[in-house]
């Protein structure tokens, strides 16, 4: 038995640790996650009443606030029954947070059985699995939770083991419904993506999971306002000097000292390749030949990153094979090799350091700069160690030098963040392959390449216009001045990781780094685009907008009691046809768009919040009242877009005018700061003065 302390988004236990311990909550509170699926596990509530001892936790637990746990080891229901016996004195507490835990699950069980129901009739599917949930039971605890709290210790102990029985009875059958209702889900979006190729006449180009807008994107483009001193990167690339790129392929392999059967296959892969008339067929032998070039391709990557981060001269042909995947002259035709050669020799890194190159950021990785990202489970990169440990994989020893160890962390990010990444923004899955071929670049890479100028050109559009995008409120306290607790809205720019291919599809990775909400979220973009930066930055601005309020408002992001925009959205969207402020014009129009986008209330919101920064900024109204309502209550324009909107825009005057009410509240409680400040006969800190200056715009 020990307490142990846990910070506000720690995890406790990862899903796949192996159960081995049973805890009781004496402070704070923690979320149980699976998938989409979130449990809340309150004060008093046995961490482990969900789980089976010795097998791997269905469950991720993370502390939503900071917390406190009393662990006791877990081999069997005798060490539950030995918990209670110990602790008479909050045994009543806990009963209370059984009976709890068995309502939650039982009614996330009902709406997953509704769930598949509804998909499986959307696909077609007779829905013939029956779940026997033994509802007398779930109504006898209802019962009980009517003669709680007790200070019947003996009736206390036997309601917690009956409802700990319950519980293993429940958590098989929603783990079950969670996995059936994603493997439904995959094939309802497989069939969307066939119908969509069939509608195109036949395309093999893949539906990209990106919703449409309707968003023109010559109208993103005028927005941007460019830099004076920003150069046409074609032109650059034209004034770079002649360079003729021969045996790369070798030179490749030379610089990363593969073995020679590695080498000799990857030739002959590459070879075989570039020989190909349809280098997009999903014939099998294809299929295996483009995973076979991926495999090699980033362990190639990575030994060559290694070694050059002891070169201070980089080949040039090393830089190509760094920034675009560029491995083979033939591969990528003459034209484009020219063209890519120039490129790589007139590259200028972002003097911020917020637009990066793959290398760029592998380097930062190494260097301590930054951490790992998570991988495709959703862990860090010491819970990634720590699920090894407690595997058997490696042992305690191994673990600590590992955790410090900037080779292993570099290999992590090379096989998980980057070989993930680069599949996701090359847009077209089942045609992927990492290296740089004439067919790759949507566009001529001359004309379609991302640059850091073009990337920060759009940022500063976005944020000329919904000025909040990217700030957090941090905490900021100093007694001696009269300050206890005052929340300063901080900007915190992301970091853009540039893929080294050309794609179709940006993605948000994380909105945050680690478990600070004060760390910069990470973003990936193809380093060719198939269109203008500026439409794919946008989006990214909206699926942060969603998934950093996600983040901060934990398991009451759907919560309409909790009003936040995740919560107030969805609520909008479920409850649309009962809505008295839409015409049923709108409610059709609002159905077309769920169907179009398969029912996700995030993809709806990318789709308004493009519409909203884009037309409604400017008096082109595109939005329905109540998406127009929500989305400026959370996103609101800059001061001078509001003011040109409260004269000409009739739809806006209202939603403003409830704006300046709370505005004029806030400067208020600011004066009163400055007031407590200038008491002290103190300077006024960098802080309140940047918060003061937040409220202007």
């Amino acid at each position: 038995m020990g307490k142990q302390a846990i910070q506000s988004g720690e995890i406790l236990h990862a899903s796949n640790e192996r159960v081995k311990e049973l805890e009781i909550v004496i402070k704070g509170s923690f979320i149980a996650t699976s998938g989409s699926v979130t449990l809340e596990v309150p004060y008093g509530s046995i961490i482990g009443l969900y789980e089976t001892p010795e097998e791997k936790y269905r469950f991720d637990y993370e502390a939503k606030e900071d917390s406190m746990v009393v662990s006791y080891s877990y081999h069997s229901e005798d060490n539950i029954r030995a918990i209670l016996k110990g602790n008479p004195q909050i045994t009543p507490l806990i009963t209370n947070a059984a009976i709890y835990a068995v309502r939650v699950m039982f009614e996330k069980i009902a709406q997953h059985i509704e769930a598949c129901r509804e998909l499986a009739d959307m696909l077609g599917i007779e829905e013939k699995q029956k779940y026997n949930l033994n509802i007398w039971r779930n109504d006898y605890f209802r019962a009980v939770a009517k003669m709680l709290p007790s200070k019947d210790i003996a009736f206390c102990t036997g309601t917690v083991l009956y409802a700990f029985e319950y519980l293993q009875e429940l958590s098989p059958i929603l783990a079950e419904l969670i996995e059936k209702k994603s493997e439904y889900d995959l094939q309802l979006m497989s069939r969307d993506d066939l119908d969509i190729g069939e509608e195109a006449g036949g395309s093999d180009k893949e539906y990209t999971g990106e919703d449409d807008s309707g968003v023109d994107e010559e109208d993103i483009d005028d927005l941007v306002e460019k830099d004076d001193d920003q150069e046409d990167p074609s032109k650059e690339a034209a004034a770079a000097p002649g360079i003729k790129i021969t045996g790369a392929l070798q030179q490749i392999i030379d610089y990363a000292e593969l073995d020679e059967a590695r080498a000799d296959t990857f030739k002959k892969l590459i070879e075989d390749f570039t020989n190909l008339s349809d280098k997009t067929s999903t014939e099998d032998n294809v299929r295996l030949m483009r995973r076979q070039i991926s495999e090699i391709f980033f362990v190639t990557y990575e030994k060559a990153f290694m070694k050059a981060l002891m070169d201070r001269d980089i080949p040039l042909v090393l830089k190509m094979f760094f920034y675009f995947g560029f491995v083979d002259e033939k591969l990528a035709g003459a034209s484009n090799t020219g063209v890519l050669a120039k490129l790589a020799y007139s590259y200028e890194p972002d003097p911020e350091g917020n637009v990066v190159t793959a290398f760029e950021w592998l380097r930062m990785i190494y260097d301590g700069k930054v951490e790992p990202s998570k991988n495709e489970f959703d862990m860090e990169y010491p819970k990634y160690l720590k699920q090894r440990y407690d595997d058997g994989e490696i042992r305690q020893e191994e673990m600590k030098r590992l955790l410090n160890d900037r080779n292993a962390k570099v290999s992590f990010e090379i096989h998980n963040f980057m070989r993930l990444g680069s599949r996701m923004t090359y847009g077209r899955i089942s045609s992927y392959v990492p290296v740089f071929t004439e067919e790759s670049s949507p566009r001529p890479p001359a004309t379609s390449i991302t640059t850091y100028k073009a990337v920060h050109d759009s940022l500063n559009m976005i944020r000329g216009i919904d000025f909040s995008c990217f700030t957090r409120q941090i905490v900021f306290s100093n007694t001696d001045i009269g300050v206890t607790r005052e929340f300063i809205d901080t900007e915190i720019l992301p970091y853009i990781i540039l893929m080294p291919n050309g794609g179709t599809r940006s993605a948000l990775w994380q909105e945050i780094s680690g478990a600070h909400r004060n760390t910069p979220g990470r973003m990936m973009m193809p380093i060719f685009l198939d269109k203008e930066v500026s439409s794919h930055v946008l989006r990214l601005a909206g699926e942060f907008r969603w998934e950093m309020c996600r983040r901060e408002q934990g398991v009451h992001w759907n919560d309409v009691t909790v009003p936040s925009l995740t919560s107030m959205f969805c609520d909008y969207l479920q409850f649309y046809r009962k809505n008295h402020d839409l015409s049923p014009d709108l409610r059709e129009k609002i159905k077309a768009q769920l169907q179009s986008a398969r029912n996700s209330s995030k993809a709806v919101f990318v789709s308004d919040y493009m519409n909203y920064v884009v037309y409604e900024s400017v008096g082109s109204l595109r939005l329905n009242k109540v998406s127009r309502d929500i989305i400026f209550r959370f996103c609101p324009f800059r001061k001078e877009i509001r003011d040109k909107l409260s004269k000409s825009s009739p739809a806006y005057q209202k939603p403003i005018e409830r704006y300046d009410i709370k505005l004029a509240q806030k400067l208020r409680l600011m004066e009163i700061v400055y007031s407590k400040i200038e008491k002290a006969g103190a300077a006024v800190p960098s802080e309140i003065k940047q918060q003061r200056a937040f409220l202007d715009n």
